[in-house]
């Protein structure tokens, strides 16, 4: 059976950093693509299609692609996922979109503020609020060919948390942002267990806004309660409880398969 990667790039989860690591290590036999519109995406039916019509890849990156991963009898999906701390998450998009207008309302707005009142103008505004929050419990929450389920309830959106995290434990390589180096470094033998070889590359992060590399996580969230109002703290806090408890998911199942291969 062929074996190929999948790439299931959340923005702003140091994917564009993986990518890199793909292109070096299989060059043309590693695509990236997406649909025509930012709010498009491609089911698994559609992915198995662009898998079929692409013999010779070995690996496929995509924003728009969802879990769970296409089933097939002709070819393996192994899929590769990066989750990250919510908060950081956000303060990422934030100064992302101050630095590269993309034409959104949201750049437009965190180009004329500072990161506290851009939080309560997501906050205030329906259009934007899902920005900021459980937005990678949306990603990953889906089931076949359908989207994760959206309920607003007290004010906050909820998605199928438990349909995200049920997705990410069969996730063959999971990784975490703040622990990149020490995740992907996981694998290569992992991947060898499918017959592909794949080397760690010294690289860059890349399509970073953060000078801020040596701060540990515990630091950096401090960085970002001393920068905003402890009302617009507790509500991002409440915004993203879902995708907090996901975050600390994929840690739980990383540590205890790495306890598992000792």
């Amino acid at each position: 059976m062929r074996n190929i990667i999948c790439h299931y790039h959340i923005y702003k989860n140091s994917g564009t950093s993986f990518d890199v690591l793909l292109e070096k290590n299989f060059k043309d036999r590693h695509i990236a693509f997406d649909g025509p519109f930012p709010f498009f995406t491609i089911d698994q039916e559609q992915l198995s299609k662009v898998i079929a019509r692409k013999q010779n890849v070995i690996a496929f990156s995509s924003h728009q692609i969802q879990l769970p991963v296409p089933a097939s009898l002709e070819f393996r999906v192994i899929p590769v996922v990066f989750v990250r701390e919510p908060l950081l998450r956000i303060q990422s998009i934030y100064r992302f979109k101050r630095s590269h207008f993309d034409g959104t309302s949201t750049s437009k707005a965190a180009g004329k503020l500072s990161f506290d009142d851009w939080i309560q103008y997501c906050i205030e505004a329906p259009h934007e609020f899902s920005i900021i929050s459980n937005a990678q419990t949306r990603f990953l929450g889906g089931v076949y060919n359908q989207k994760s389920l959206m309920l607003r309830r007290d004010g906050y959106i909820q998605h199928d948390l438990t349909q995200a995290v049920r997705n990410i434990s069969n996730v063959t390589l999971l990784g975490r942002t703040e622990y990149f180096d020490e995740d992907v470094g996981e694998f290569p033998k992992i991947l060898q267990e499918f017959n592909i070889d794949f080397e760690v590359f010294d690289i860059k992060p890349q399509n970073t806004t953060s000078g801020d590399t040596s701060s540990s996580m515990a630091e950096k969230l401090d960085s970002i309660k001393l920068a905003i109002t402890d009302q617009n703290y507790q509500a991002l806090m409440n915004a993203n409880a879902q995708d907090r408890e996901l975050f600390e998911e994929a840690t739980r199942i990383i540590k205890h398969r790495r306890s598992q291969s000792i």
